[in-house]
């Protein structure tokens, strides 16, 4: 087995959902097999049309007019207006997780309160909670000095149009030490 690189340190990157990459720092401390650490999130706040969603979701035509109707069947004083898909999440997060090898692979946690559904102006509809959360695995380069694969997340009593969202993740390590 090849031995794990060091990964403790302060990395930085970015997660794809969509094809659109979002900004990503860490702080890894590795300890053994052991990965620990925090993780932050610079895009915390998502807002699209209900039309876009579908289309970025790969749902048939005409399912955003669905849940337009839906939504407004089930609060029948909604206000007027255009309805958004939204999703809060805080920005910060730990990491638990392991290394092995070349591989690792970890939980980020959110740190905080999220909210993910719908917005009609002021008012959201959908679901709130806490410690969202967001496997990730990847492979850590020969050098030790970036890490890209892919992260997921399962849906369970949540508005969402998927039972799993997922995309890729690239990180790479700032703090390589003095050049040779």
């Amino acid at each position: 087995m090849t031995p794990s690189p060091d990964l403790s340190g302060h990395w930085q990157g970015f997660y794809t959902q969509h094809d659109h990459p979002r900004p990503m720092t860490a702080e890894f401390d590795q300890d053994g097999d052991r990965l620990t650490g925090t993780m932050n999130d610079d895009c915390t706040v998502f807002d699209a049309s209900v039309s876009d969603l579908v289309m970025e979701e790969g749902l048939p035509p005409g399912t955003d007019e669905q849940i337009v109707e839906r939504l407004r069947s089930m609060v029948p004083d909604l206000p007027e207006g255009l309805v958004r898909a939204e999703v809060l999440l805080p920005g910060d997060s730990v990491v638990d997780g392991e290394v092995q090898g070349r591989t690792v692979r970890f939980l980020k946690t959110y740190q905080g309160a999220y909210f993910t559904g719908y917005r009609v102006g002021d008012l959201r509809i959908g679901m709130t909670g806490e410690s969202h959360e967001v496997q990730y695995r990847g492979s850590v380069s020969r050098d030790g000095t970036e890490i890209e694969g892919r992260w997921h997340l399962e849906h369970d009593s949540t508005p969402s149009l998927c039972r799993r969202t997922e995309g890729g993740f690239w990180l790479r390590k700032l703090d390589m030490g003095p050049c040779l």
